[in-house]
């Protein structure tokens, strides 16, 4: 496949602390985690955002003013991580009747990043929590809410008295608590990535046309929010508050809408039709993508003549890398993970390729030099052959082949911050990593030459 005109791709992740400030770890990330800390920002939603748009102007300039120019057959995919738009509050609130803040998130990036500006670029720009309050005061005053947020905080100070076996059972506790109170949400919390494209985007499920689309987070983590904040505020949305909407997968994950919670669009022909000269993109948000949300729905998404596939395959996370049972694109496609928590690599290089977490892939480290413990990567998977079946666990089952790549894959590009970074983010203002910045990766079929992933 590839979208007409694009014989290359080249990945673009902005590489930046996402976690929030004075963060206090807790459980184990093999098992399970989650967090104390505080959310930064501004209380006004449309003043945060343009903070916030600054230090990502930042971003996409660094990685624009790096890139050769005059290439036409070349498709840049910028990708930053999850949890990158949000207020001090988590998610932004809004009543339920006003108007959602992702919509004006989108006019502002629309109109700091034009299409005739950036004509061959698709834009994953993180993601944005929000959620609808009509009465905040009367949401945090609710007993409930007050029970939750006591309880657990109470939990996490004895767990970090604990050790050994009493705090891995605190810590169950801790997540047996959080279970039952997804399932019983005070407010319903939305996080969404946030997509533009000069490209019209389609979907091979609808005929629709649009420069700019969300998809939804499904899964709930023990991480999206924290459990308490370390500060005292007691007006934050917590983990033991929140659930995500039901988002239904009976019929696969094609979008039918640009807004609806759904993951795969379609670059290039937006009728529906020529899978041919088309790219198809899926979104898959942190834990989405650890729980295999893509390729658990792959045998039930109704690619029209069951010709589809995924060409490129997304991943914003804060906390999170590729995993080897869930990497869904097909033979030729890729997975372009960029987080917001982690650094990864056994020896923890700026750059380099090889195993990560049992996925072969090139992967770029950044790390606070003021904070160390503030951390981001980004990861790429090129796929050889794809996976079979919708479950890896399964015995008839095999995980997708994944291409070795060459050390020097990946170029880092200095981000110079804003003043106001540190009203918004904790951990420095990252990096810019580009695979394949003088050599793009072949964009369509497996290919034997040198260039394509082998």
């Amino acid at each position: 496949m590839g979208s007409e005109g694009f014989a290359h791709v080249r990945f673009i992740g902005y590489a930046i602390p996402t976690a929030p400030a004075m963060i206090v770890p807790l459980g184990n990330p093999d098992r399970g985690s989650a967090m104390g800390g505080t959310y930064l920002g501004l209380g006004d939603v449309a003043a945060d955002v343009g903070g916030r748009l600054s230090v990502m102007r930042a971003a996409v300039h660094a990685a624009r003013d790096a890139l050769p120019t005059g290439e036409t057959d070349v498709l840049n995919v910028f990708v930053a991580p999850e949890f990158f738009w949000h207020g001090p509050q988590g998610p932004y609130l809004h009543a339920s009747g006003a108007s959602d803040p992702v919509a004006h998130i989108l006019e502002r990036l629309a109109a700091e990043f034009p299409a005739e500006e950036y004509p061959n670029w698709v834009f994953v720009f993180g993601t944005a929590v929000t959620a609808a309050a009509d009465d905040p005061h009367e949401v945090f005053s609710r007993p409930t809410t007050r029970v939750r947020n006591g309880v657990v905080a109470d939990l996490a100070h004895r767990y970090r008295q604990a050790a050994a076996d009493d705090a891995a059972k605190v810590f169950d506790m801790i997540d047996d608590y959080l279970q039952w109170g997804h399932a019983h949400a005070v407010v319903q919390v939305r996080n969404r990535a946030l997509i533009l494209s000069a490209t019209p985007l389609g979907s091979a499920g609808s005929a629709f046309a649009a420069h700019a689309a969300t998809t939804d987070k499904v899964f709930d983590s023990a991480e999206d929010l924290v459990l308490w904040d370390v500060t005292g505020r007691e007006d934050v949305v917590t983990e033991q508050m929140s659930a995500h909407p039901y988002v239904d997968l009976s019929a696969g994950d094609l979008k039918r809408d640009p807004f609806d919670a759904h993951a795969i669009l379609r670059l290039g022909a937006t009728d529906g039709s020529a899978p041919d000269i088309a790219t198809d993109i899926a979104v898959e948000i942190c834990l989405d993508h650890a729980d295999a949300r893509l390729r658990g729905a792959m045998s039930r998404t109704r690619w029209p003549r069951g010709d589809g596939g995924i060409d490129l395959q997304i991943v914003p996370s804060c906390g999170a890398a590729l995993s080897p049972g869930a990497v869904a694109a097909v033979a030729g496609g890729y997975a372009f993970n960029v987080d917001g928590q982690l650094a990864v690599g056994d020896s923890i290089l700026p750059t380099g390729s090889g195993s990560v977490f049992g996925v072969r892939s090139a992967y770029g480290n950044y790390i606070d030099p003021a904070n160390p413990r503030y951390r981001a990567h980004t990861q790429l998977a090129g796929v050889v052959s794809a996976a079979v079946g919708d479950d890896g666990r399964s015995p008839s089952a095999t995980d997708a082949e994944l291409a070795r790549f060459a050390d020097d894959l990946v170029t880092v590009v200095p981000v110079v911050a804003p003043p106001t970074l540190d009203t918004f983010f904790s951990g420095g203002p990252g990096a810019v990593h580009i695979y394949g910045l003088r050599a793009p990766l072949p964009l369509g079929p497996a290919r034997a030459d040198a260039s394509a992933p082998t």
